[in-house]
């Protein structure tokens, strides 16, 4: 519409969240009916269908699998199967007539699907308006401000020294929530399909919580980094194995650049 793609998900099981995008604009309706602005490039690597889109890494092969069906609509099934165990496979569903990818499942080693998204139902010509992606009614807002290029967090540097084959790095992006609160470092990493995001956020001597946490394919690592220019809380937050988020965030090095 208008030249811009619009988009809107709601999670309709449990707490309410909503992600509604507008053009280069993304909002994120919390359960607290609190709302954050972001940009898409905060947002990270494109979704899959969209990742699916380009050419598929090296480090995968893709394989028909027949034919199948999701909701109701006669679909071609593929499987895209890692090389290496650094990373999830997929399962894919894709319609015959409009080459949508209806359905999708992520899946480990073993073949145990850990996430699925599919389509219940598929209207091709839908009759949308702007009305669709109106912003929520939201109790309080906030958007990740940009900070100052004066900022002495901007002389930081945030390094793997191992990172599973084909994955490259993207652009280091500090954000801040509040002018109170220190900025935190985003620095992305994906290989095409499987990505993650590495945060970097300065604590000094104040007491954090390291630990392991996932949820379907995605996985949350924390530990504690003491490095020459301060102390700092390091998290891996993405769509990888465990095995990979450890071995990862072990070799994270925080470095000050010199001016």
């Amino acid at each position: 519409m208008e030249g811009r793609q619009y988009q809107r998900l709601t999670h309709l099981d449990g707490r309410l969240v909503e992600v509604i995008r507008r053009g280069d604009e993304v909002l994120c309706l919390h359960p607290d009916r609190s709302l954050t602005r972001l940009s898409s490039k905060q947002m990270g690597p494109l979704a899959l269908g969209d990742r699916l889109a380009s050419d598929l890494p090296e480090q995968y092969n893709i394989l028909i699998d027949g034919d199948g069906r999701v909701a109701g609509r006669t679909t071609t099934r593929m499987r895209v199967a890692p090389l290496d165990t650094h990373r999830y496979g997929y399962r894919l569903w894709l319609d015959q007539e409009s080459r949508l990818l209806l359905k999708s499942e992520v899946v480990d080693g073993s073949g145990v699907a850990l996430e699925r998204v599919e389509f219940v139902t598929l209207n091709l010509s839908p009759q949308l308006g702007l009305d669709h992606f109106a912003v929520p009614e939201a109790r309080h807002e906030k958007a990740l401000a940009p900070v100052p290029d004066s900022h002495p967090s901007l002389t930081l540097t945030v390094t793997p020294e191992w990172l599973p084959a084909g994955f490259r790095a993207m652009e280091q992006d500090w954000r801040q929530a509040t002018t109170d609160r220190a900025p935190v470092a985003a620095r992305g990493f994906s290989d095409g399909l499987a990505a993650f995001t590495v945060f970097v956020e300065a604590i000094g001597e104040n007491s954090v919580e390291e630990g392991v946490s996932r949820v379907g394919p995605t996985v949350a690592v924390s530990r504690r980094l003491a490095a020459p220019s301060g102390v700092y809380l390091v998290t891996l937050v993405g769509e990888v194995p465990q095995s990979t988020a450890l071995r990862v965030i072990e070799g994270i090095s925080v470095r000050e650049n010199q001016p």
